[in-house]
């Protein structure tokens, strides 16, 4: 199967499914040192995660197989812009973990880009019943 969004070759492994939140989440983040507006991320912005969806999951089971505990600097990744003020003057959100903390950029220029940080999408579960 192919990913909707960077048309990459992918398999159902690479999804982590959050019931919990009725989402899934790529496991790894994915195009790294591209900047938002390389990726053009402004039209897929409501396919990343949010700022709330971020806090829950860096403080739930999930963070470690996603990495967002702290194990790894290298996997910091562009999420939805939380604040109308910020989207209005250009700014974009984004994750980051490091060893010994966790935090969220939300004043990030949307033309910078950096090794560690790429795009991590996320799909609303599909129930069985719903697919054909």
């Amino acid at each position: 199967m192919k990913c909707p969004h960077c048309k990459k070759e992918v398999d159902n492994e690479e999804w982590i499914k959050i019931p919990e939140l009725g989402i899934e989440v790529q496991k790894d983040v994915n195009n790294k040192n591209k900047s938002w507006d390389e990726l053009g991320l402004s039209e897929k912005e409501d396919q990343l995660l949010t700022s709330e969806q971020c806090i829950w999951l860096a403080n739930s089971k999930y963070a470690k197989a996603l990495k967002m505990d702290g194990s790894s600097s290298n996997d910091d990744f562009f999420i939805k812009q939380p604040f109308d003020l910020n989207r209005k003057n250009g700014y974009v959100a984004r994750f980051y973990a490091g060893s010994g903390c966790a935090g969220l950029y939300c004043d990030w220029d949307a033309s910078d880009a950096g090794s560690d940080l790429g795009v991590r999408f996320v799909r609303k579960k599909i129930s069985k019943s719903k697919r054909k």
